[in-house]
């Protein structure tokens, strides 16, 4: 791991494209701005955790269960198309 000292308004930079600014330090807390491409996820630690959860829920999602979703799914949805559909 990498550590690094920085003042509030100093950069760090990653590869080419990525710039973590410190914006500002009060009572512990450090506020960070960062900047990156938009297909960079960025993510607080404990948001990326849950996604990752989440994600593996789905993948072992059993076949019934898929099935009672798809059977949601035709419940509710609209027995005509509606009149603003176009067709492709």
């Amino acid at each position: 791991m990498l550590v690094l000292s920085r003042k509030i308004g100093e950069v760090i930079t990653i590869g080419n494209s990525i710039k973590i600014t410190i914006l500002s330090y009060d009572r512990g807390i450090v506020r960070v701005g960062i900047e990156a491409p938009k297909d960079v996820p960025v993510h607080r630690k404990e948001v990326y955790d849950r996604i990752i959860e989440l994600n593996r829920q789905a993948a072992s999602a059993t076949p019934d269960a898929l099935k009672q979703a798809i059977g949601c799914l035709q419940q509710n949805a609209p027995k005509q198309p509606s009149k603003e559909t176009t067709p492709l």
